[in-house]
């Protein structure tokens, strides 16, 4: 399986996402998607301080241990 980590800015924060059977081309989708998910990223008040990035989805994790799942399309 394909495994390539790259950062991003979050919030004017730097995280890590690793790329797990995915490519660099849905880095702007990603980008999107953590822009238009109001419903699960209102809660959050702080950046997660890694992302896996799938080919479907993303999953955002927390310094508090939490985690969350968004849709990239």
């Amino acid at each position: 399986m394909n495994r390539m980590s790259i950062s991003i800015l979050y919030n004017e924060v730097p995280v890590v996402v690793n790329l797990i059977g995915t490519d660099l081309k849905l880095i702007p989708s990603l980008l999107s998607a953590l822009k238009q998910n109001k419903i699960t990223l209102s809660s959050i008040q702080e950046p997660p301080w890694q992302i896996d990035l799938y080919s479907s989805e993303a999953v955002l994790y927390f310094n508090a241990g939490d985690k969350y799942r968004i849709p990239i399309f």
